[in-house]
């Protein structure tokens, strides 16, 4: 494949280049997170500060050894989404400036049934980072009572998310009433959460637990992958107890994830490791 514009500034004092490259070196620990999910790509042809845009089809360049795959939409339109499982095609997408790469929550050998639950907490402002953190780790407890072990990772933004690996068995609507049943339970006990979506105003000073991220075709940021943020963030797996100290998330960047992950490894693997079932948490929240 060819590279171009390697000196074009994506960030500032950030090259593509560099953007390629962070790829390259990661792509150990970020493609097992993208493999048989379909991609929809960012692009940020003009940096960060300039134009960007979202694709679901593959654009008529791609090259014939990127895979595909064919999906008829509910209005009948057919997609051909590009499915990242390899590392050429990692590094092609990051030439096309495919700054981030989102992933979807069930993968295509079985697109109806979710293979990840994510909580989403995103904090409203005044509420901070650290307030995400103490939800999270409530809601950690919450999880252990109910027989079910999570993971948490940094959104690349402001935000977490919780994760729960499980079987493919159960349909979205079944996992987002989940996320939505256990979130009403802890706002009766946090003042400081919202579960149900609110005016904006309603939310202000409180972390948002986003049920509706656990939905057919909607995405989250991928373990490890860059944002299109200032600094260069990057979806950060955490421990559980690094929750319970003062936390920037944008400590967690481009120039410092290799460091992390060679030293620790990808505490984030269990989530590929650890199909779960739901049954009990069901019958225990009263969803039949």
């Amino acid at each position: 494949m060819k590279l171009t514009r390697l000196e074009k500034q994506l960030w500032p004092g950030i090259t593509k280049a560099e953007l390629i490259k962070y790829y390259a070196e990661m792509s150990d620990f970020i493609l097992p997170y993208l493999r048989s999910r379909p991609m929809t790509l960012h692009l940020y042809p003009d940096g960060i500060e300039g134009k960007h845009f979202f694709r679901k089809e593959a654009p008529e360049f791609t090259p014939d050894w990127v895979r595909r795959f064919p999906y008829r939409a509910e209005d009948g339109k057919l997609i051909n989404y590009i499915l990242c499982g390899d590392r050429p095609t990692l590094i092609w997408l990051a030439n096309l400036a495919n700054i981030e790469f989102p992933i979807t929550l069930s993968r295509i050998e079985d697109l109806e049934h979710p293979d990840l639950v994510v909580f989403d907490l995103d904090p409203f402002q005044p509420a901070t980072f650290r307030d995400a953190c103490m939800v999270a780790l409530v809601l950690r407890d919450g999880l252990r009572q109910l027989g079910l072990q999570s993971w948490v990772k940094t959104s690349g933004a402001t935000g977490l998310h919780v994760l729960v690996p499980v079987a493919p068995k159960y349909t979205f609507q079944q996992t987002r009433e989940f996320v939505r049943r256990l979130g009403k339970m802890l706002e009766s006990l946090m003042p400081e959460v919202l579960a149900e979506f609110r005016p904006v105003e309603e939310r202000k000073g409180r972390v948002l637990i986003d049920f509706g991220q656990n939905s057919l075709g909607k995405t989250i940021t991928a373990p490890y992958s860059l944002k299109p943020l200032p600094l260069a963030p990057v979806s950060t797996p955490l421990d559980w107890t690094e929750l319970e100290k003062e936390l920037d998330p944008r400590e967690f960047n481009m120039h410092n994830i290799l460091e992390r992950v060679k030293g620790g490894g990808d505490i984030l693997k269990p989530v590929l490791e650890t199909p779960q079932t739901l049954d009990r948490a069901f019958e225990a929240l009263g969803m039949g």
